[in-house]
């Protein structure tokens, strides 16, 4: 069995996540569940020339995180 990883959300993530709509937030916050299990699921992409920064696409956002030892810091949401 895995150990969760802790999330830790940069403060402009927090600030774009606040400004989406309340279904677009509660995918994004499973995503954020989901990543903390397991942050390099199938068809993530990392991000070349950065070590351990990775690239997950939902329908209408993209979330830039980077994975550190048991620590996942959620950088970005980008709308598509």
């Amino acid at each position: 069995m895995t150990t969760p990883y802790y999330i830790k959300i940069a403060p402009a993530a927090q600030r774009q996540i606040r400004l989406l709509l309340p279904k677009q937030q509660k995918n994004i916050i499973k995503l954020i569940e989901a990543l903390a299990i397991n942050p390099r699921p199938p068809g993530v992409r990392k991000i070349e020339g950065v070590i351990g920064l990775y690239c997950e696409d939902l329908q209408f956002v993209r979330l830039i995180y980077k994975v550190e030892e048991q620590e996942v810091l959620l950088l970005l949401v980008k709308e598509n």
